[in-house]
């Protein structure tokens, strides 16, 4: 007998129904890609003209080029060298950058998630780069429109493009990357070494950023007086709020540079030069936070700041242990790639010309290497403490007569054609450790598929998500 409309069973089927309606990926439609496309842009438009309008009633000045002034805080927050009465300032603050791109990765993942197949993603990310392009367009034409009434230089347009598209272009990457990367990897039968390691080097770099920030809050500490004294030069309510607000804008490229120091490298504010062992005082912009600078040279004790990138490099072998040497090192050698490209990124947006100062920063491919080279090294004696400790070549040995194998196994390369290398590392690795991890860390993503949206049945189908292939996947994320 048939369930009536109005009986419980039909029902609960109506409602199960809905629900895996709700969670189908489907195709954006105009609305959707309009939303990718500008949400995050207006907002930070309307929170700069919030902020500028307030402080110019602050200060008295009314109204007058506010959309002037907007205009060159959107080319700012996108790191766009902006020219104001003639003198260009290339540092900006990252603190602006990286809340406007956390909007993008927020909108774009959102967006991205409903996608089914590759056109949807493309067309997602090509809303969202059009959006902040539009908005960069519109910026130009009102500075040309007002560089005659105002102090605000017209910037060079393919500069301005270049750098929109350059941040917003790997916010969108981000984005995208949150919903798609694991189907992406498991279509392409990414190892588990390389997934590993790759999350080895950003938990690497975390821990450098953390450390270069200890070193700038230290700073702060030890040169409070010094930082009071510069904010009470504002002389007003609105000259204080400024000079704070300033400061902790630059925050993030204060502990920047203090984690290129951190590494070896030398850095340079205003005519200030300075690294881990010396400290050239010189002319510094006047911000209190630049009093988190040290006075005077340290000497050897400098030298303790080389502890944070061997905490970094140990806390990296060890991640990416494994039984297998061999594919350990390799996990290794992924991670400090992956830090050390960070690190130059970070190092590059964070400095620029500061006006008449000249150049302000840290030496970018110096700070590159020597990341590299202190995460190589600290897991590289990780890998060789876990050997020895397994029993080294004697170790090894044993092992290969347990299992019939020899040395020469540990640079064997699989074919190309072979099944097992088209699975990865993932499905013929000896080291459970890699493995473990990966399951592990994706054990929250394989366990939100438990719930009643994927409980089989014929009522109703699921689409697929991007990246599987339904005829042949019966358990994604897996292989």
């Amino acid at each position: 007998m048939s369930p009536t409309p109005n009986s419980l069973a039909a029902r609960l089927r109506q409602v199960r129904l809905t629900r895996r309606a709700d969670v189908t990926p489907r195709k954006a439609a105009t609305w959707d890609l309009v939303k990718v496309a500008l949400l995050s842009p207006m907002i930070t438009v309307i929170v700069i003209a919030v902020i500028i309008g307030i402080i110019r009633l602050l200060a008295g000045d009314g109204l007058s080029g506010l959309g002037s002034a907007v205009a060159a805080g959107w080319l700012a927050v996108n790191q766009v060298p902006v020219t104001i009465g003639g003198v260009t300032l290339g540092i900006l603050p990252l603190l602006p950058t990286l809340l406007a791109a956390a909007g993008t990765v927020k909108v774009v993942a959102e967006g991205a998630s409903t996608a089914r197949e590759l056109p949807d993603l493309i067309g997602i990310a090509g809303a969202a780069l059009g959006g902040s392009m539009l908005v960069t367009t519109l910026s130009l034409a009102v500075i040309a429109d007002g560089s005659a009434v105002t102090p605000i230089g017209q910037p060079d347009s393919l500069q301005a493009f270049g750098y929109t598209l350059l941040v917003q272009g790997v916010a969108v990457l981000v984005g995208v990357a949150i919903p798609s990367l694991k189907p992406i990897l498991t279509e392409f039968a990414v190892p588990a070494t390389e997934r590993v390691g790759a999350r080895g080097g950003l938990i690497a770099f975390g821990l450098f950023i953390a450390g270069g920030a200890a070193m700038v809050f230290a700073g702060i500490i030890a040169h409070w007086g010094a930082m009071r004294t510069m904010i009470d030069d504002g002389n007003t309510v609105d000259g204080y709020l400024g000079l704070t607000v300033l400061s902790v804008l630059y925050l993030p490229n204060m502990i920047v540079g203090a984690t290129a120091i951190s590494t070896g490298a030398s850095a340079q504010l205003g005519t200030t030069v300075l690294d881990a062992f010396d400290v050239a005082r010189g002319e510094v912009p006047p911000l209190p936070v630049t009093a988190a600078l040290p006075e005077t040279s340290i000497g050897p004790l400098g030298a303790f700041v080389f502890v944070i990138p061997l905490i970094a490099g140990a806390v990296l072998g060890w991640y990416c242990r494994s039984d297998d040497p061999v594919r350990h090192l390799r996990a290794v050698g992924i991670g400090a790639a992956v830090a050390a490209a960070l690190m130059v990124a970070a190092a590059w947006v964070s400095g620029g010309r500061l006006g008449e100062l000249g150049h302000s920063g840290v030496n970018v491919p110096t700070a590159g290497v020597y990341t590299f080279a202190w995460l190589a090294l600290g897991g590289g004696l990780v890998v060789a403490v876990l050997w020895l400790a397994d029993g080294g070549f004697a170790g090894r040995r044993r092992a290969a007569e347990e299992v019939g194998d020899d040395l020469d196994d540990w640079f064997d390369v699989p074919e190309s054609g072979s099944v097992d290398a088209d699975a990865g590392d993932a499905s013929v690795d000896d080291a459970p450790d890699l493995a473990g991890r990966e399951a592990a860390d994706e054990a929250d993503d394989d366990a939100a598929l438990a719930d009643d949206t994927s409980t089989p049945g014929t009522d109703a189908a699921e689409a697929p998500a991007f990246g599987t292939d339904p005829l042949t996947e019966t358990d994604p994320g897996k292989h």
